[in-house]
C-alpha cells in the first residue's frame, strides 16, 4: 500500500490527469511520423524558478532545459508511430559537458529505434561534435563553419599595470594554480603551459574520437577535417562532415510537426506513488560565504552567479529534513572562491551522506573549492571534458604603492597589531607579514589535500602529487581516481536511486532554498556548535536564528 503523505495524494491527481491525457493522445488519428524540436542558446541543466526579486529580472520566454529535454525524448522514444525527430539547431551555444548531455540522449533516441536529423546554419565545435551523432546532418549552402580546433590565449597584464605604478603580489600552493598569474607575470609559466595542453589534448581524445565513431571514419580522418579549415557546406560534404546540402523549407515538410503543436499526440509515464523520491542541490558560480545571489555582470569562467554558503547549507538541511527524500544528487558547477565557504559545504555533506546517500555531478568546472566540496560524496560523477581538481590555494591582491607615490596619494597610517595591514594595497608585504599568509594558505592546502585523501581513499602523499593546483579533465581524474564515474547528471540520478534502493521511476525534485536556516535534527544546537569547534574554536557564537557567525 502506497504511504499516506502529501506528496502522494498530489502524485495522485496528478495521474489521473496523465491517464486521461493518455487516453485522448490513443484516440487521436493521423499521428505525426517526425517531430521537429528547436534546440537553441544555453540549455540549462534544471528547470529554475524564476523569482521577483532576480536582477536583473527575466521576462523573457522560459529556456528550455536539459531536464526537460531529457523528459520529452523519453516520451518521443516510447511514442510507437514515431519514425525520428528532426532537430534544428539556432544559434546553440553549448559548453562541452552540456554538448555530451544532449549527445547521449540523441543516441538514447537511436537505441530506441528513431532516426535523428539535425539541420544547422551554424557549427562550431561542440554543436559539431553533438550533430555529429545524428543519422542525417544537414545544412544549407550558405552555412557558417567554425570548427576549427581547440585554443587557448590569456593576456598578461603585468608590464602595462606597470606603466601606472601598479603591482600585484601572489602567493599560491603551488606551481600549477595559476589564478592570479596574469597579474604578476608577463608570460604563461611552464606549469600552466603544460597543464593546458594537455587538457587541450583531452578534449582532442574525447571529442574526435566520439565523431569519427559517429562518421564511421577513423581519428586520423577527424584531424585532417580539422586541419583543412572547413569553410562551406559542399566542402564539408565532400569530406563526408555532413550528409547533405539543403536549406530548411527543402527539408521539412508537412509530414513534420513541431513539437508543441505534436505533444498532444504524446502519453506521459503514470508517475510513482512510493514517497521516496531525489533530491537536486544545484552550485553554480562562484562560491562564497552568506546567501546564493547573481550579477548583471557576467564574469569569466565563473559567470555572474555565487553560490552562498549558507542558502547551499539550507538546502542541504531541507533536503535532509524531508521524510520523503531518500538520496540528494549535489550538481556542482564552479570554479571555485571562498576556501571557508567551500569548507562549510563540504561539511554538510560528509554530515548527511551517511543518512542519505549523497551522489555529486560535476558540470563544466567542478574545480578547487568546486572540488573540495563533494569529497565526501558517496559517489563523484564527472563528463570526459569537465575541468576539475585545481587542488590547491593562492592569495593575490593589487599594490598600489608606486600608484600613490606617483600621482600625489598619500596614506597615514594609525596601526595596532603586527599584521593589521597585511591586506592594505596600499603597501607590499613585509618579510614577516609574507610569511604569515604563506603559513595560513599552507594550513588551508593541509586541509584541502586532507579531505580529498580521506574521501577518495587515498594518501595524503598521492593527492599531493595530483594536487598541487594541477587541473584535470573529468577523463584525467577519473583515471586518477578523484572521480568515481564518467556520466551526467542523469548517470547521477540513477545512480541515487540505486544507492538510496528507489525504483527507477522514483520522483525527482529540485530543491528550493529555504528562508529559514534549519538546523540538523538529529543533533541539539549546543552539540552541533560542538561539532563545529575544529572549524571555529571556541570562537562560535549563534548570533541569528538564521547563520552562524563569528564572534567579535
Amino acid at each position: 500500500m502506497a504511504e499516506f503523505h502529501p506528496s502522494v495524494i498530489k502524485t495522485s491527481l496528478q495521474n489521473i490527469v496523465i491517464s486521461a491525457t493518455n487516453l485522448f493522445a490513443d484516440l487521436a488519428r493521423e499521428k505525426p511520423k517526425w517531430m521537429v524540436i528547436e534546440l537553441s542558446g544555453a540549455l540549462p541543466i534544471r528547470e529554475k524558478k524564476r523569482k521577483l526579486s532576480d536582477f536583473p529580472p527575466d521576462f523573457g520566454p522560459k529556456p528550455l532545459s536539459l531536464e526537460r529535454l531529457e523528459e520529452t525524448l523519453t516520451r518521443l522514444s516510447e511514442a510507437d508511430f514515431l519514425e525520428g525527430i528532426l532537430f534544428r539547431f539556432e544559434a546553440l551555444q553549448l559548453d562541452l559537458v552540456s554538448a555530451t548531455v544532449v549527445r547521449e540522449q540523441m543516441a538514447r533516441l537511436q537505441h530506441a529505434g528513431k532516426k535523428v536529423k539535425i539541420i544547422a546554419s551554424q557549427l562550431g565545435m561542440a554543436s559539431y561534435y553533438l550533430a555529429s551523432v545524428a543519422d542525417e546532418l544537414i545544412m544549407p549552402e550558405s552555412a557558417e563553419f567554425q570548427i576549427l580546433g581547440f585554443a587557448l590565449e590569456q593576456s598578461f597584464l603585468k608590464d602595462a599595470l606597470g606603466r601606472f605604478g601598479i603591482a600585484a603580489e601572489k602567493v599560491a600552493i603551488k606551481e600549477y594554480k595559476s589564478a592570479g598569474d596574469n597579474l604578476v607575470r608577463s608570460h604563461m609559466s611552464e606549469g600552466d603551459r603544460e597543464q593546458l595542453g594537455a587538457l587541450l589534448e583531452g578534449f582532442e581524445t574525447s571529442l574526435y574520437s566520439a565523431i569519427a565513431q559517429s562518421r564511421k571514419v577513423d581519428v586520423k580522418t577527424v584531424k585532417t577535417w580539422i586541419d583543412s579549415g572547413i569553410s562551406s557546406a559542399e566542402d564539408a560534404k565532400a569530406k563526408g562532415l555532413i550528409d547533405r546540402v539543403a536549406y530548411e523549407d527543402e527539408v521539412i515538410s508537412e509530414a513534420y510537426v513541431i513539437l508543441d503543436e505534436g505533444k498532444r499526440f504524446l502519453k506521459s509515464r503514470r508517475r510513482s506513488l512510493k514517497a521516496g523520491r531525489v533530491a537536486v542541490i544545484a552550485l553554480e558560480g562562484a562560491i562564497m560565504t552568506g546567501k546564493s545571489r547573481r550579477t548583471p555582470i557576467p564574469l569569466p569562467l565563473i559567470g555572474g552567479t555565487f553560490a552562498g554558503s549558507e542558502s547551499l547549507i539550507a538546502a542541504f538541511r531541507a533536503a535532509e529534513e524531508d521524510d520523503t527524500t531518500k538520496a540528494i544528487v549535489f550538481y556542482v558547477n564552479s570554479g571555485g572562491g571562498s576556501a571557508l565557504a567551500s569548507d562549510l559545504i563540504w561539511r554538510e555533506v560528509k554530515r548527511i551522506n551517511p543518512n542519505k546517500p549523497v551522489v555529486a555531478v560535476m558540470g563544466q568546472y567542478a574545480a578547487s573549492g568546486g572540488y573540495y566540496v563533494l569529497t565526501h560524496a558517496n559517489h563523484v560523477i564527472a563528463a570526459p571534458t569537465t575541468l576539475t581538481g585545481s587542488i590547491g590555494v593562492v592569495a593575490t591582491q593589487l599594490v598600489t604603492e608606486e600608484f600613490n607615490g606617483k600621482y600625489g596619494i598619500h596614506v597615514d597610517v594609525i596601526q595596532k597589531g603586527r599584521y593589521a595591514r597585511i591586506n592594505s594595497s596600499a603597501k607590499f608585504l613585509d618579510p614577516d607579514e609574507k610569511l604569515y599568509l604563506e603559513r595560513s594558505i599552507a594550513e588551508v592546502y593541509d586541509r584541502f589535500i586532507s579531505r580529498v585523501a580521506e574521501g577518495r581513499g587515498l594518501t595524503k602523499e598521492r593527492v599531493n602529487e595530483l594536487g598541487r593546483g594541477r587541473i584535470w579533465t573529468g577523463q584525467a581524474a577519473f583515471e586518477h581516481k578523484l572521480v568515481d564515474d564518467l556520466g551526467d547528471i542523469f548517470t547521477g540520478i540513477a545512480k541515487a536511486k540505486e544507492l538510496a534502493n528507489l525504483a527507477s521511476d522514483a520522483r525527482v525534485y529540485n530543491v528550493s532554498i529555504p528562508k529559514k536556516f534549519i538546523l540538523p535534527k538529529t543533533e541539539s544546537a549546543e552539540a552541533f556548535l560542538r561539532d563545529l569547534h575544529p572549524l571555529f574554536g571556541e570562537n562560535v557564537c549563534l548570533m541569528h536564528p538564521g547563520f552562524f557567525r563569528l564572534k567579535v
